[in-house]
């Protein structure tokens, strides 16, 4: 995955590539993904953004 350092949730230091390895790991949803990676549990303005990030990523692996 490109731009895989890019921080996705800046409160809680999660980047790119943690969200796919969450995801790797059998994450499927986004509350999954939050409690492998803590995202949004800070400001909460991320959420959002990654929900649709996470979307592109499963899309990606259906492929």
């Amino acid at each position: 995955m490109k731009n895989a350092n890019k921080e996705a949730c800046h409160c809680k230091n999660v980047t790119y590539a943690k969200i796919q390895a969450a995801i790797r790991q059998g994450a499927k949803t986004p509350e999954e993904v939050q409690k492998r990676t803590g995202y949004g549990t800070g400001c909460g303005q991320c959420r959002e953004f990654i929900q649709y990030l996470i979307q592109d990523i499963l899309r990606e692996q259906e492929s």
